[in-house]
């Protein structure tokens, strides 16, 4: 084209940029150009818009002739570009060029590639491009991935990138070309995994990830080039994922994942299975869909629809063996024009046997379709590698007894071997000898009896079998079953683990896994609460032991943090708030400090998230309600961060759910009842989504039973009684269809006891007052039987008074004074029980005050009837008590303003009574 029609071109580019995209068909159609600068501004209008940046460019990749356009010879070769002189071109695209350059000004001999951005497509809208790309190179600092040397723009304005300039092969010619064997492609790929792995930890998504953009050179040191098309995962650099396949090819189809091509969120999954794909070719020689790759449409369907055949198998049918090593050469690579991707007819690996097994089963879990069932990071897929290559049992693979055996006998064969002949040599010694070598034996024996055990336990039953009937209907027999025989177990191995970290290391893993079933309140349970504390604190021991010999172990840090945390949940659930607070700030200054040695840790920033939740809950309940949202809302912000990271994760989307949730709720016990209102809703239509999305994950549906029960509690305060009898009746229908599935889960018989006392309330504001009663009456009954089957969890014999507190708040509704008046008498001895016990529970010091209030309505309205001075005595000392204990609540800053109205009440019903009694 002309310049002055490339002139036309860029301004009227510019121009419609500027517009919103409703707005560009409307301006260009009354531009009044011609069709051919029109068709241009269109076509140039169309890559904006399909591509995440114009400006990828891979030196390697693309040539001349893979665009249209001319052949001319191109005139920037010999000129000066800032401190760089252009020798040749490297490669080029529509929107701008690849340069070999040096530096001009002669300090020192440096070659660099030189990325340059066409004249005539210097729009804003690429320069941002452009920018993004140097922003993402300048967090990059490794030294498997291209440095970004320089930056700057030319004398008329023109955006430049000088990046290091990467002479080598593409990762698959390499090997190929230098005959690595197995191992060595397996180091090198572990390298590549660990570039990849860097530029997730600076939130950067690569997308592009194919040889072609992993150049090798001397040495076996591997570059990762290329991220033109890259994600930055902030908000400030958030873009959409709508690019595919373009004239530039954007996006390759067998190296991209299924999520890419559907256009769905992309996260570091993404670049995950890319890899898989990679590993898969440099193991094979073929990609896992290359007979599908001549038609657009079938690589599609094949990559969202079709299940990859193992490697290993590849190398099968292209009936390649061990007998094709001595002779075998590699061929020259071929490829089309149209796809330009590389294709290798021959595998390096001659023998599928290598690959069978572990490999297979690493590949294909780097392939799965559902980002969330592949390797968590690269570190874990490198680490796999490792592992495999070590001898050690893999991740990818199902943890049976057999195959961690045969993995064992593998890296100690030599020992193994060489035991049996010396057993050999000394059963044909002297007697003494024989003697020793039994003893010895024996002992070995025992030794190896002991590694078999614990990991039986650990991984057939505790972590595998478990996990796998948590969310079966009727499992909680099984699962009790489950922790005897543990248990039994545990404690036999226990003694005889000193010395041995690796094993006290699965011993503490497997107490704690036996406390979940025993008694953790945030699991379906067994409710023995005491024999879960029981076990937490045999873990906790070894756990202890295991930290003073390695402080600075971060995955040490990691572990201790978890079983504190479930220690303070333990202990919040059993009322010692002061306890738990101190479980769960010893937590958090673990987690802080893993934290900052590694700030974008994700796992490590989930738990975080979920314990300040956990320590928001001691404020909330010690009536702290300001401080309880404090520790909410920095939950809120840090999971609102994972959740836009991985949007499709069920347990991230959980737990950001349900901090919505937490401080509606917070927000509601403070009177306000609007925001929290807008709060709880959010909360609440967020886990319906999801909850119709994942049916069959408890945590999830118990999760939107507890957040309908909470909104239903705010429409009571708001006095909209109608819709708070729908939503707790929802709740409760969850909650019974949990408990028809496990009759036996202590939490699900509380949920669905909580869930008929909360209703019955509401019926109760409501007007419907009998049919109150007849709901309360069934769950007080519900709350005895589970305080008798535990009777060491205090939130049974408080559940217990506090239902009681609620019949008798009913019967004075129904003005029945005489069962109101022994009901609440009953309530108040109960409540006197546990506070006796332990008289740190705020929830329960403050229930009995309004027990105590209750009375002293009941007395009141008994003296009107009989007009006896007794009552009246009874009615003001009644209303004092309570008085006292809530100006004592107040004075500890334990109160909100609900409490305060309530002293308020009581200040004047006193008063009125002082009238009554002088008379």
């Amino acid at each position: 084209m002309q310049a002055e029609k490339w002139n036309l071109v860029k301004k009227l580019l510019d121009e419609v940029l500027s517009l919103e995209t409703s707005e560009r068909r409307r301006f260009l159609d009354k531009s009044g150009a011609n069709a051919e600068i029109l068709s241009e501004v269109e076509s140039l209008l169309a890559f904006e818009t399909e591509s995440e940046d114009l400006m990828r460019l891979s030196a390697v990749e693309f040539s001349r002739d893979f665009f249209d356009g001319e052949d001319a010879e191109n005139p920037l070769v010999g000129q000066q570009i800032g401190n760089y002189k252009i020798i040749r071109e490297l490669g080029q695209g529509g929107m701008g060029a690849v340069y070999l350059a040096e530096r001009a000004d002669g300090k020192f001999a440096q070659k660099i590639a030189l990325k340059l951005l066409k004249r005539e497509m210097n729009t804003a809208a690429l320069r941002r491009r452009f920018q993004q790309e140097q922003a993402i190179l300048a967090s990059l600092e490794h030294p498997h991935i291209a440095r970004l040397l320089d930056a700057g723009t030319t004398d008329d304005k023109i955006p430049f990138l000088a990046m290091e300039y990467v002479e080598g092969l593409p990762v698959d010619e390499y090997c190929n070309k230098h005959g690595l064997d197995l191992n060595q492609r397996l180091d090198l790929f572990r390298k590549v995994c660990a570039a990849v792995g860097f530029a997730h930890r600076n939130l950067v998504v690569h997308r592009d990830l194919k040889p072609s953009n992993i150049l090798v050179g001397g040495e076996e040191v591997p570059k990762l080039l290329d991220f033109g098309i890259s994600k930055i995962l902030s908000a400030e650099f958030e873009q959409t994922d709508s690019a595919t396949v373009t004239k530039l090819g954007v996006m390759t189809p067998a190296y991209a994942s299924p999520e890419q091509l559907q256009s769905k969120s992309v996260t570091t999954a993404t670049d995950i299975y890319s890899l898989g794909v990679i590993l898969y070719e440099l193991l094979s020689g073929h990609r896992p869909f290359e007979a599908k790759e001549s038609d657009l449409k079938e690589i599609y369907l094949a990559v969202l629809e079709s299940e990859p055949k193992p490697p290993s198998s590849v190398i099968s049918d292209f009936g390649f063996g061990i007998s094709d090593l001595k002779n075998r050469t590699v061929q020259p690579t071929q490829q089309t024009k149209k796809q330009k991707i590389q294709t290798n007819p021959q595998s390096a690996i001659p023998n599928p046997k290598s690959l069978s097994g572990d490999l297979d089963n690493i590949v294909l879990k780097a392939l799965r379709k559902e980002p969330e069932n592949r390797y968590s990071s690269a570190e874990n897929l490198a680490e796999d590698i490792h592992r495999h290559q070590r001898g050690l049992p893999v991740t990818a693979r199902p943890q049976t007894l057999l195959y961690r055996a045969e993995k064992f006998f593998k890296r100690n064969r030599a020992a193994v071997i060489g035991g049996i002949l010396i057993l050999l040599a000394v059963i044909g010694g002297i007697a003494a000898t024989l003697w020793q070598a039994r003893a010895a034996r024996t002992e070995r024996i025992k030794a190896e009896k002991r590694f078999n055990d614990v990991r039986a336990l650990a991984n057939s039953f505790l972590f595998e079998f478990s996990p796998k009937i948590e969310n079966l209907p009727g499992s909680m027999p099984a699962r009790e079953l489950l922790v005897t025989r543990a248990l039994q177990y545990l404690d036999n191995l226990s003694r005889e683990a000193a010395g041995d970290t690796e094993l006290q290391r699965e011993l503490a893993k497997a107490y704690e896994k036996v406390g979940d079933v025993q008694g953790n309140p945030y699991n379906p349970n067994i409710g023995d609460t005491k024999g879960a504390l029981e076990s937490y604190e045999k873990a906790f021991a070894i756990r202890q032991s295991l930290a003073e010999k390695e402080p600075d172990n971060t995955k040490s840090r990691d572990e201790m943090a978890d079983l504190l945390k479930r220690i303070g949940d333990l202990q919040s659930n059993g009322g010692d708030n002061t306890r738990a607070a101190e479980f769960y700030d010893r937590a958090l200054e673990l987690r802080e400090k893993n934290i900052a040695e590694n700030p974008q840790n994700f796992d490590d920033r989930r738990k975080l998230g979920e314990l300040l939740r956990s320590r928001g809950l001691i404020p909330f309940f010690d009536g702290d309600n300001k401080k309880a949202i404090e520790y909410y809302t920095r939950a809120k912000e840090i999971n609102e961060k994972l959740y836009l990271e991985q949007p499709e994760n069920p347990k991230i989307a959980e737990q950001y759910a349900y901090i919505f949730v937490a401080i509606g709720e917070a927000q509601g016990w403070d009177s306000d009842f609007q925001g929290a209102s807008i709060n709880l809703q959010k909360g609440l239509d967020l886990l319906q989504t999801l909850a119709a999305k994942f049916p069959n994950e408890l945590s999830i549906q118990r999760s939107l039973m507890l957040a309908s029960n909470k909104r239903a509690e705010n429409y009571q305060d708001l006095e909209e009684f109608d819709k708070g009898t729908e939503l707790f009746n929802r709740g409760v229908e969850i909650a019974e269809k949990m408990l028809r599935a496990d009759p036996q889960s202590f939490q699900a018989r509380r949920d669905v006891a909580m869930g008929n006392k909360k209703l019955a309330q509401v019926l109760d504001d409501a007007g419907k007052s009998r049919e109150s009663l007849k709901k309360l009456s069934v769950t007080l009954k519900m709350f005895q039987e589970l305080n008798l089957a535990d009777p060491k969890n205090t939130e049974y014999p408080y559940d217990v008074a506090n239902t009681r507190y609620s019949i008798g708040n009913t019967f004075l509704t129904m003005k029945d004074y005489d069962s109101a008046l022994k009901t609440l008498q009953t309530a108040r001895d109960e409540f006197q029980v546990i506070l006796d016990k332990t008289p740190e529970l705020i929830y329960a010091r403050r229930m009995s005050s309004l027990n105590l209030q209750g009375i002293g309505k009941c007395f009141t309205a008994l003296a009107e009837k009989s007009n006896r001075r007794e009552h009246l005595q009874q009615a003001f000392d009644s209303f004092t008590a309570a008085l006292e204990r809530f100006k004592k609540l107040r004075s500890e800053g334990k109160l909100g303003d609900v409490d305060n109205r309530t002293i308020a009440e009581l200040e004047k019903e006193i008063e009125a009574l002082k009238s009554k009694l002088k008379n």
